[in-house]
């Protein structure tokens, strides 16, 4: 089935394209965009052959263990690959894991030169293109790294801090409101932010809850199209609790992978078998728990935040992308709000943590996505 597209990565990300100038590179990128949400622990890449200047290759990683772009893509060309230039977002790796080398197959395949997006930062898979020049092939970089850094920018932020990019998600009124009554379910948003949830959880790793949220809510945290069929491919689903995990139906559905995040000294929960139990350190707060699940593969977490975890979130300076939904209702002062720590004010003015880089209008409900903001040197 194929996934739908959640409104960043149809425009902020194909937007990228745009500042690629060479139409085979650009080709490549647009190849690699077709792996999104399925490629993980793996980035995304694409590649594309030319000889004569006519494509006479082409491919992208679809998924881990499955052929690289540039097997595909010599796949594709066989004969004619003698003699092409190789366009490919990523350096080519230089090592066998559950695939052969990308760069000794090029060598293989003969051709004379590869354009490479940006260079390989991980250590196990980098030095592609030292092999290919030591083959005496033409070797050489997009003038600008920055589209194809963007295409993997979970992967990337993983590599560098050991821990997942944390995308958290909420759902609002227009007064900045969660639900009616705490404790309660509440539907704030209508079929637009339910496509965006879709579509967020589609090209997440892992999608997870609060064990508060868990009880109250029983959610499924699923990828379903409109008529609630489910896709095949499900992300990991994970319930973050400290001493112990509420019985919701997600334990026991056994559609796809489950995980339970419970501090380290805590009972043994009882849990069905494919649940994984995962421990973060007593007292390690989220950032402990979100930590674990680097160490665990994750590396593009989905939070759907209550008040407290979104709040603990902040807090700890965990979100490195919101994604605000908010429909055209209010549900009143009573009403509980989406932060419940203390805010921060100077001289009677807000001080901005965030700031938005994207947002749309999708049926009837409003998307904004927001990004800490980047203090410079000389700023406040």
């Amino acid at each position: 089935m194929k996934e739908e597209r959640f409104l960043r990565t149809v425009s902020f990300l194909v937007d990228q394209s745009q500042h690629i100038a060479d139409p085979f590179m650009n080709r490549a990128y647009c190849l690699a965009l077709l792996g999104a949400g399925a490629t993980s622990p793996n980035p995304m890449v694409g590649c594309v052959l030319v000889r004569d200047g006519q494509v006479v290759g082409e491919g992208y990683h679809a998924a881990a263990g499955s052929p690289h772009a540039e097997a595909i893509a010599l796949a594709q060309a066989g004969s004619r690959a003698k003699g092409a230039t190789a366009y490919v977002t990523l350096e080519p790796c230089a090592h066998v894991g559950r695939t052969p080398s990308c760069a000794a197959a090029l060598v293989a395949a003969g051709v004379t030169a590869v354009v490479i997006g940006m260079p390989d930062p991980n250590p196990v898979a980098a030095g592609g293109a030292s092999v290919l020049a030591a083959s005496d092939i033409a070797v050489s970089f997009a003038d600008d790294p920055t589209p194809f850094q963007s295409l993997n920018e979970e992967w990337l932020h993983h590599l560098a801090h050991g821990r997942p990019f944390v995308r958290v998600k909420v759902a609002l009124s227009l007064d900045g409101k969660l639900t009616s009554v705490l404790g309660t379910r509440c539907a704030i948003t209508a079929e637009g932010g339910r496509q965006i949830t879709m579509s967020l959880r589609a090209t997440a790793d892992a999608v997870m809850v609060g064990a508060a949220t868990a009880q109250i809510d029983d959610p499924a945290l699923t990828v379903r199209d409109a008529d609630g069929a489910l896709f095949e491919r499900q992300p990991v689903r994970v319930i973050l609790g400290r001493r112990d995990v509420p019985r919701v139906t997600l334990l026991e559905d056994g559609v796809g992978p489950v995980s339970v995040l419970l501090e380290r000294t805590a009972p043994d929960p009882h849990l069905p078998a494919h649940v994984r139990l995962l421990r973060y350190p007593d007292g390690g707060g989220v950032k402990s728990a979100i930590e674990a699940l680097g160490e665990a593969g994750i590396r593009n977490l989905l939070v759907e935040a209550g008040p407290r975890l979104f709040s603990s979130l902040w807090n700890a300076d965990m979100i490195d992308e919101l994604v605000v939904i908010q429909a055209g209702g209010v549900l009143g002062p009573s009403a509980p709000s989406l932060f419940n720590g203390e805010g921060a004010a100077e001289s009677n003015r807000l001080q901005s943590r965030m700031k938005p880089v994207e947002s749309g209008v999708l049926l009837e409900d409003v998307v904004t996505l927001w990004r800490p903001c980047v203090v410079g040197p000389n700023e406040g």
